[in-house]
């Protein structure tokens, strides 16, 4: 007999060009929930059919049912967008009466301010996080203007002091990296040590499948580099220092690409032309660019973790990054690759041109790399962490736990170990 298994709300941001980290993140966290649990995705919604709209005279906010990529979730409409610290507060009503019925709560975001419904509701909740929300939007935040950067102005201090309080009401929390874990251990000043763990991203395997897909002379960069967090003036200036020992070589940036007026300073570049900007492109896509390339760079000025690297090492490609954070956890020195300081240009083409000239050099790194994601970023390995963080908050869902595995186990012998029918001879 099957076990029943409870329903859990997971709680997340919604970006509207659909890509990046955080999807990447929400897609795992459903998928294993979804063996334990009956998952329902919640999220803040912006779009003019749910959230208030002063041009509009609409002053009321919505909620809706709708599936995105293949999963349930409910969408509640902001009010007052424009001010942040109010995002959630002013919508208590709406989460309150969504969430009643939740006794387990999953928070899958770059920051933990998607939390803020269930820490406002004294509910308990769990958090996969990548990085603190003043670190998340530094970058970002140089850049507002005028009206919009005094309302961040004001904003600041309520946003931290929002931002300390989910983080003590928070069961457990597993950090994207060692450099989010201390980040958060700093804020809660280790309050709880025990309940705020590295937790890493898991490779699955069976969805990066290895293709035989010719080597070309080929550097990638992956990312959403009209975000200025991404810091795409170093790639270029990096690849045409590059090009200029090889003049062979093609960048593949991936990803949503930045404005003209971002590109405008580097279209006189020899090298511009042997750059391929694909925009978005399918997972099979991407795991094709990742097989046909020899190297990754990331430029960043800020990353929790920068899942694209771990995707880049599992197909084997040494990767040189900037120093910005979490991909210190596995871009290792001369072992996998090269960490840089940020904005230090020659120290990263000095790195990647000894990777690209050295072809023994170069397979001893993939070597390394592939060993590296196959031991620490496994996907039996970080759902251990996940089961290990979801009972210490919940401790009932040990026994759960267990059951749905036996049960999972049972379902699977009984599929595989039929009893073998023998068909009498025929004439």
């Amino acid at each position: 007999m099957s076990i029943k298994k409870p329903r859990i709300a997971i709680l997340t941001i919604r970006n509207t060009y659909n890509y990046g980290g955080v999807l990447s993140s929400l897609k795992v966290a459903y998928e294993f929930v979804s063996k334990y649990f009956e998952p329902t995705v919640f999220f803040l919604g912006f779009e003019p059919d749910v959230a208030m709209q002063l041009k509009k005279l609409k002053f009321s906010a919505t909620a809706q049912s709708l599936s995105y990529f293949g999963m349930n979730c409910i969408e509640i409409g902001a009010r007052w967008a424009f001010w942040e610290p109010g995002h959630y507060r002013l919508t208590k009503r709406m989460w309150a009466t969504y969430l009643k019925d939740f006794d387990y709560i999953f928070v899958v975001s770059g920051t933990c301010i998607a939390a803020h419904p269930a820490q406002m509701l004294n509910k308990k909740y769990v958090m996969w996080v990548a990085t603190s929300y003043q670190e998340d939007r530094a970058e970002r935040a140089k850049k507002l203007r005028g009206i919009r950067a005094g309302i961040d102005y004001f904003a600041q201090e309520p946003m931290n002091k929002l931002e300390r309080t989910i983080l003590q009401q928070a069961s457990y929390i597993w950090a994207y990296s060692l450099y989010a874990e201390k980040d958060f251990l700093s804020k809660l000043n280790s309050t709880k040590p025990d309940h705020v763990v590295r937790c890493g991203y898991p490779i699955d395997e069976s969805k990066y499948q290895f293709i035989d897909e010719p080597k070309q002379e080929a550097v990638i960069a992956v990312g959403r580099f009209s975000d200025p967090r991404k810091n795409i003036a170093m790639l270029l200036r990096v690849f045409q220092q590059l090009y200029e020992l090889n003049n062979k070589l093609i960048l593949y940036i991936v990803g949503m690409k930045p404005d003209a007026e971002t590109l405008f300073p580097f279209i006189h570049f020899s090298s511009f032309h042997r750059i391929v900007f694909t925009g978005q492109v399918s997972s099979e896509d991407l795991h094709l660019f990742y097989q046909r390339s020899q190297l990754m760079l990331i430029t960043s000025y800020q990353e929790g973790l920068g899942i694209v690297g771990l995707e880049a090492m599992h197909y084997g490609l040494p990767v040189v990054s900037t120093d910005c954070g979490g991909t210190a956890d596995y871009v290792i020195n001369g072992t996998t690759g090269y960490l840089v300081p940020i904005n230090d240009d020659l120290a990263m083409v000095q790195h990647a041109h000894a990777i690209l000239s050295n072809h023994y050099h170069a397979q001893a790194l993939s070597f390394n790399a592939k060993q590296l994601i196959a031991e620490q970023f496994s996907q039996q390995t970080v759902y251990a962490r996940f089961k290990e963080g979801l009972i210490t908050a919940y401790p009932e869902l040990a026994q759960h736990f267990e059951a749905r595995d036996l049960d999972e186990r049972m379902h699977y012998e009984h599929r595989n170990n039929r009893p073998h029918v023998h068909l009498a001879n025929q004439p």
